[in-house]
């Protein structure tokens, strides 16, 4: 059974989430799709691979807020988030180019898009295991600099 006894809980902005106003609109309305945001930000790196942030190399990331967190230099080795991530973007890559061959039987085509969709699930989830409190991943403070940048 994990302690939580040391860990606080994850009280940090994260982002902008609107609630949706009901009634019907006879004006146009944006619709921003920010296709898993954390991974792909601006069509790639990621912020978690752009600037290699992961509890094996920010120091103190487990247990410290944002605001004491260091990021250090870039040239480090990958830590294991940034580097399992990146697997599971190319892999959903590749995917996404297997869907487009144009003798694709239907139920292929569904198979591959429910692989797809699972990794996109799996990389976010990475992101959100890191602020959920009794997740064996937690760093409050690593989730809350990942929202902040």
């Amino acid at each position: 059974m994990l302690d939580g006894s040391r860990r606080k809980a994850a009280a940090y902005a994260g982002g902008l989430v609107l609630d949706p106003k009901k009634g019907f609109y006879d004006k146009l309305g944006l619709l921003m799709d920010f296709n898993f945001w954390y991974y792909t930000r601006c069509i790639n790196p990621s912020i978690i691979q752009e600037y290699n942030l992961c509890f094996t190399t920010v120091p103190g990331a487990a247990y410290a807020d944002a605001e004491q967190l260091n990021i250090l230099e870039l040239n480090l080795e990958s830590g294991m988030i940034p580097t399992e991530s990146h697997k599971l973007v190319k892999s959903r890559q590749q995917i996404k180019q297997l869907m487009k061959a144009p003798n694709l039987l239907p139920k292929q085509k569904m198979d591959y898009h429910i692989r797809q969709m699972a990794l996109n699930l799996t990389t976010n989830s990475m992101y959100g295991c890191l602020g959920a409190m009794y997740c064996r991943f937690y760093a409050k403070g690593l989730a809350a600099l990942i929202t902040g940048l």
